[in-house]
């Protein structure tokens, strides 16, 4: 066996000691972080499950959103494609008209600050622009608009009045015509691209609409979907 000087043999021992306690240490050390990981993911699936349970609430009515069984079936239409589009336009029109029918008129000039449209003026917009795109489609200068309209019954009038007269527009017209020139102010483009927009402008005002119903605590309704 090797002596070693005796200066040595107490830093030897002293080593020896401090290895000892470095892996107590590191022992303790290791158990700690595995008491805290496992700590972690006790924690993780303590909120994960409540959750999972939540998203699945809340997500089992989109599942079970109604239909109504009288949507019609563009299938069957000799001009399925014009259908589909006017399918989704009409559905759109009569949750506004039944919005216009369920606020009370004292609440036509609401509006949720002082930089957008009341509601009254939401309406009044969304039968502007009818006129204006189904015309286009037409082929003929929008018809005449009244400049004053500012009672519940000269509003919904008017916005029906709009409905109607696109009505007439989408049912004479036929899925040849689809994609026969059209100008959307100052832009080319085909007469699809106007008839969707038709439906598309109606569907952005219904959701201005339907969030100043709520506001002011009234439930939308109408559509087939």
């Amino acid at each position: 066996m090797q002596n070693f000087p005796k200066n040595h043999s107490g830093t030897i021992h002293d080593s020896t000691e401090m290895l000892t306690r470095l892996n107590t240490s590191q022992s303790r050390t290791v158990g700690t972080w595995r008491s805290v990981v496992a700590m972690m993911f006790r924690s993780i699936a303590r909120v994960a499950a409540p959750v999972g349970i939540l998203s699945v609430s809340v997500l089992a009515p989109v599942a079970d959103a109604q239909i109504s069984p009288n949507l019609p079936n563009p299938i069957v239409s000799p001009n399925p494609l014009t259908m589909t589009l006017s399918i989704f336009r009409s559905n759109m029109q009569d949750k506004i008209m039944k919005s216009a029918e369920a606020m009370p008129e004292s609440k036509y000039s609401y509006r949720p600050t002082k930089d957008v449209r009341s509601f009254a003026e939401i309406l009044n917009h969304v039968g502007d622009i009818s006129y204006i795109l189904c015309s286009n489609v037409k082929g003929e200068a929008p018809p005449a608009m009244a400049a004053a309209k500012s009672s519940k019954a000269e509003i919904t009038a008017y916005v029906k009045g709009a409905f109607d007269y696109c009505d007439d527009v989408y049912s004479g017209f036929t899925d040849a015509h689809l994609n026969a020139p059209a100008d959307f102010f100052g832009v080319k483009t085909n007469k699809m691209f106007i008839l969707t927009q038709v439906g598309n402008h109606d569907a952005l005002h219904y959701g201005n609409l339907v969030t100043y119903l709520r506001i002011n605590g009234v439930v939308p309704s109408g559509g087939w979907f």
